[in-house]
This record gives C-alpha cells, structure tokens and sequence, in this order.
C-alpha cells in the first residue's frame, strides 16, 4: 500500500476549557475522494488549519504529502495543489497572508 498523501492522527487542540477538535484521526489515499463534513463549530476548520501549518495542534500529528506540520514553524504553511479558491474565508486570509512573504520563507 501506498504512503497516504494525508495522515492525521489523535489530533487535539484546545482554546482554554474549550476543546476545538477532540483526539481526531483519519487517512486519504492518492486518488482517494475525501468530504470533510460536520456541523459549525465541529472543528472542520481548526483541523484544516493545524493540516496546513497555519495552526500548531495541542496533541496529535498532521502529516500531509508526507510532511509533518506538527512542528512546523507557524505561518509557514505546506504548498499543496489546490483547483481553485478555498470557501472558507478565515482559512483562504490566512493563505493569502502567507502568500505575501518570499519563496525562501517556505519549507
């Protein structure tokens, strides 16, 4: 079997008392079709975040095309193939943020 081109796995990150994504795990193989679905405030785009290195996660690791972003440093997010804008706002300014700095400032 092939190295997944995502792997998340026991995933944790808290704001206080308030535990955004709860210990989530799951795994994309190439050519795979994956939905990401929940309801608001089910920490679709926490994950997503923590998956691009644009958040740091409290526990868990986060492996994309076979990066880890764990420990990436933050605001340094992983290039990934994308087929047109992201529909989350919060998630598509902070891209856009971090597509201002220079070419050497990504890993």
């Amino acid at each position: 079997m092939t190295e997944p081109v995502i792997l998340v796995s026991d995933l944790v990150k808290r704001y206080g008392e308030v535990e955004a994504v709860r210990g989530i795990g799951f795994e994309v193989q190439p050519g795979e079709t994956f939905g990401f679905l929940g309801p608001n405030g089910a920490g679709k785009s926490t994950t997503i975040e923590m998956m691009l290195g644009l958040l740091r996660p409290d526990q868990g690791t986060a492996r994309v095309f076979g990066l880890e972003r764990s420990q990436a440093p933050i605001g340094r997010p992983v290039r990934v193939p994308f087929r047109g804008p992201i529909k989350e706002p919060r998630i598509q300014a902070r891209l856009d943020q971090t597509a201002a700095q220079p070419r050497e400032a990504f890993p």
